[in-house]
């Protein structure tokens, strides 16, 4: 048996390419992703 992992809309984890490319190395999955791009769109 292998480990099951259950995200919620948001949790899912970004592989290491996905990280190379960002700016700010402190965003570990697509929420935070999420959470900062939606904040940068409002700022502009």
């Amino acid at each position: 048996m292998g480990l099951e992992l259950k995200y919620i809309d948001g949790q899912t984890s970004l592989d290491n390419e996905e990280k190379e490319g960002l700016r700010i190395k402190s965003i570990s999955n697509q929420g935070e992703l999420d959470e900062f791009e939606q904040l940068n769109i409002e700022r502009q």
